[in-house]
This record gives C-alpha cells, sequence and structure tokens, in this order.
C-alpha cells in the first residue's frame, strides 16, 4: 500500500458489495475506523476450532491467509483512487474526511472537509473532494429553506 495523506477512507468490501468499510490513515499505518469495527472474512470461532495442535496451526494459518489477501484488496481500492475514496467517507458518514470530526455546516458537508482543516487544503485539492450528488442536495435544502 502506498503512504495514503493522513485521514479518513471508504471502501466497498471486494467479498461483500453491500458492505462499506471505513478506514483511518495515521504516521503511514492504516487501521479501521471505528477502533474496533470488524470488517472482512467472519473471524474463527473457538469452538469450530480443531484440537489437534497442528491442525490448529494449519487451521488459523489458512483463515490468516485470507484475511490479508481480503486486506490487500481493499487497500488497493484505496490507493487506485484515495480522493475517491476520502469523498465516499464524507458522503456516507457526514464527518470530515480530514479530521473525523462530525460536520455541521452547509459548505463543510458539500466539500466533506470542516472550515479548519480547509485552510490547509489548496483548491484543486477540495474541487477533488466534492461530491456532485450531496452538493446538490445541500443547495436544494438551502434553497427551500431560503424560500420557506
Amino acid at each position: 500500500m502506498t503512504t495514503l495523506p493522513n485521514g479518513y477512507y471508504a471502501a466497498i468490501d471486494p467479498t461483500n458489495p453491500d458492505t462499506v468499510t471505513y478506514w483511518r490513515s495515521r504516521a503511514g499505518i492504516v487501521s479501521v475506523w471505528p477502533k474496533n469495527a470488524r470488517y472482512g472474512p467472519a473471524r474463527p470461532l473457538k469452538r469450530d476450532a480443531p484440537s489437534d495442535r497442528d491442525e490448529l496451526i494449519a487451521w488459523l494459518e489458512k483463515w490468516n491467509a485470507g484475511y490479508v489477501k481480503w486486506l490487500q484488496a481493499v487497500h488497493a481500492v484505496i490507493d487506485q483512487d484515495p480522493a475517491a475514496a476520502r469523498r465516499k467517507f464524507a458522503e456516507l458518514s457526514t464527518r470530515c474526511c480530514v479530521c473525523g470530526r462530525p460536520l455541521r455546516d452547509d459548505r463543510s458537508k458539500v466539500l466533506g472537509v470542516g472550515p479548519d482543516c480547509r485552510e490547509g487544503l489548496s483548491e484543486d485539492m477540495l474541487a477533488q473532494l466534492v461530491t456532485p450528488a450531496i452538493a446538490a442536495a445541500h443547495a436544494a435544502r438551502l434553497a427551500a429553506a431560503e424560500g420557506a
């Protein structure tokens, strides 16, 4: 996985297209978000474990290999288009894709980035983060509120 900028990302689960996975990148380390989320292949249950030690080790190694393969597939999706993964995070969570705090004002919701985090981003980067469908929905809501 390439080094992603610090921030939050969302990606479709490669084994289950109905599931979105959320990730956080800090200091080059990508981890699940929120911290205790469980994504990917079902975790092996103790009750299903073989009793023989060698079989147990082989069973766990097989599961781990499948999990690593799944994790690499998810990270490849994020690496392919980090801006789209950040945009998807902001679109689905209404949280800032840079710091993870809830977005409160309409401009922040359209951009997916809060006012404090926008200060350090160039206009080009902000343009990559804008989601047209979200922007249109917020614009329609603002127009309706002004007309009322």
